[in-house]
């Protein structure tokens, strides 16, 4: 069809991407009616960190091992499985709920579950993408992902979350995020047929080993998953807590002005998938990703020091376009500039590393934040993450900017000795 954009002219991408919009909007309905259920069986706090944490802890003890998985098993498979182990989960908290048996032993297993679906999910949702467009589109593809994310996580899944409940109970809107699942299930079933990557040899653990190697030596990849973990750590994970207790605690605004700056954020995010979507993959793609953090990090700076509500949002939509225009860039560069064969495991250690930290994180600023202030709190976090940035001057790390950039060869492939 000429008037769709390129990206969705390609059959299987189109199915794929249809199918998570629908299960990434099922996944903002699961948010609500998880922390609903939980509050409502044990009403304390702490409880429900326990249920987040149990969803986390899975991912990041079995990412390593799923991306070696992801890159010695057809990948429309892996994402077909990871949404079937998530849809049963769903469906067995709606059940419980509908039998009057949900206790907080099952919402933290179920979470749990939930937790291994995601971390086979994200390497192979990632890997597959090459299998499905031409590296001219990738980009593109990432900004389509990137936005029904957004829009689904951020805008319509929580608040349809929150009307479902409202009128039907837990139990229901569990039982529609499980439909999502199996919507997404049916769109990946009906997609071409992908063989498997050739066997490596090796066991399991020899690939995963080497995965780790591997990356460990793009100087390109692996700085930069320390320098983002650093910085996710520290300056951006941490605004779940820190830019509402500057609304409440630090401007004494009210839950209306908490929700205009989640709005704010949420469309700098959808603006960036806009915007990449648009422009596609610049020609210095390492230059312009740092350049993006940065200035994300610098943003930071202006909602540690805003002095009223509107600054705070404009500032926090600022960071999150940074940070998200960043993300999809870099998200496109490895798919391109990784090998296939090792695509998996590269991008479960850049989940590993930069993204599962982040829990701790959120941790730690609230406790710097009871201790030295919101607003300093803040102030040290965007200071962490201009500082991670800096990683782009280390010598290697902008390689993927020269035209004659090669990526290192695997193992397997050198001729001798190390590579």
């Amino acid at each position: 069809m000429p008037g769709l954009p390129r990206a969705l002219r390609h059959r299987d991408y189109a199915l794929l991407w249809g199918g998570q919009s629908v299960s990434v909007l099922g996944d903002g309905i699961y948010t609500i009616a998880l922390a609903l259920e939980t509050l409502r069986v044990s009403n304390h706090a702490s409880t429900l960190a326990y249920v987040e944490a149990a969803r986390v802890a899975p991912n990041a003890l079995l990412l390593l091992f799923a991306g070696a998985l992801v890159d010695r098993l057809p990948r429309r498979l892996v994402v077909l499985a990871a949404d079937a182990l998530r849809a049963g989960a769903v469906a067995l908290l709606a059940a419980l709920v509908a039998a009057h048996a949900m206790t907080i032993t099952w919402l933290v297993a179920l979470s749990a579950v939930v937790g291994i679906g995601d971390a086979f999910f994200y390497p192979a949702y990632r890997a597959i993408m090459p299998e499905l467009l031409p590296p001219d589109l990738l980009t593109q593809g990432n900004a389509f992902n990137s936005a029904s994310q957004t829009v689904g996580l951020s805008f319509l899944g929580p608040a349809a979350g929150g009307v479902i409940v409202a009128a039907g109970g837990t139990g229901t809107a569990f039982a529609i995020d499980a439909g999502t699942f199996v919507v997404s299930a049916l769109c990946l079933l009906v997609m071409t047929h992908a063989p498997a990557p050739p066997p490596s040899g090796r066991s399991v653990l020899a690939d995963t080993r080497q995965g780790i190697r591997w990356t460990m030596r793009q100087r390109w990849l692996w700085y930069g998953i320390i320098a983002v973990g650093f910085g996710n750590f520290a300056a951006f994970s941490p605004t779940a807590v820190t830019f509402p207790l500057m609304v409440r605690d630090v401007l004494h605004q009210g839950p209306v002005a908490y929700g205009v700056t989640f709005a704010a954020a949420g469309g700098g995010g959808l603006l960036a998938a806009v915007v990449a979507g648009r422009l596609g993959s610049p020609s210095r793609r390492m230059t312009v990703i740092w350049s993006a953090w940065a200035a994300a990090a610098i943003a930071l700076f202006g909602v540690g020091v805003a002095p009223d509500v509107v600054v705070v949002a404009v500032c926090g939509a600022l960071v999150f376009f940074g940070v998200s225009y960043g993300n999809l860039l870099w998200g496109a560069l490895m798919q391109v500039a990784v090998p296939a064969k090792m695509l998996g495991r590269a991008s479960s250690v850049d989940w590993l590393f930069s993204i599962c930290l982040s829990p701790l994180g959120v941790v730690f600023a609230g406790a710097l934040a009871s201790s030295i202030g919101v607003r300093a709190t803040i102030l040290v976090g965007a200071a962490v993450g201009v500082l991670a940035c800096l990683v782009a001057f280390v010598p290697g790390v902008r390689d993927p900017d020269r035209p004659d950039y090669k990526p290192a060869p695997l193992p397997d492939e050198a001729m001798s000795g190390p590579g």
